[in-house]
């Protein structure tokens, strides 16, 4: 039996994280959730299936930034961009990438679910990809 999924939280609001946190864990997943990017990079990198789920706009280090960090240092995990409240030109920049989606808050749980479905299934896609 393969071990839960694991969902990255990265986003600046305890409230949301927390919130993140208790949705997540009552649909089976395994969470972590982190106050910033900075928090993120620090913590050791899982080996289970994992997606993140990151905040566009926090302070000292955003969303978009972080994914740039990740993909420099060759770490694919899919991403899920979420936001309350962005610029448009934040905005465009998470669509541009190579996010699964965009969220704006408030979001319904069954359009995260899917999220983190195709998610979690990219990243079974690469994993099987022949070297």
């Amino acid at each position: 039996m393969s071990p839960p999924a694991l969902i990255e939280v990265v986003d600046d609001d305890e409230d949301v994280r927390r919130m993140m946190v208790m949705v997540l864990e009552s649909h089976g997943f395994k969470v972590r959730a982190h106050d910033g990017g900075a928090s993120y990079l620090k913590s050791p990198k899982a080996s289970a299936p994992r997606v993140m789920l990151l905040d566009v706009r926090m302070p000292q280090m955003s969303g978009i930034e972080l994914q740039i960090r990740l993909r420099e240092a060759g770490d694919d995990i899919p991403v899920i961009f979420m936001s309350g409240e962005s610029l448009p030109h934040e905005t465009q920049a998470a669509q541009r990438s190579d996010a699964i989606a965009f969220l704006s808050k408030p979001f319904h749980t069954m359009e995260l679910l899917k999220a983190i479905e195709a998610g979690l299934e990219k990243q079974t896609q690469v994993s099987n990809k022949p070297t």
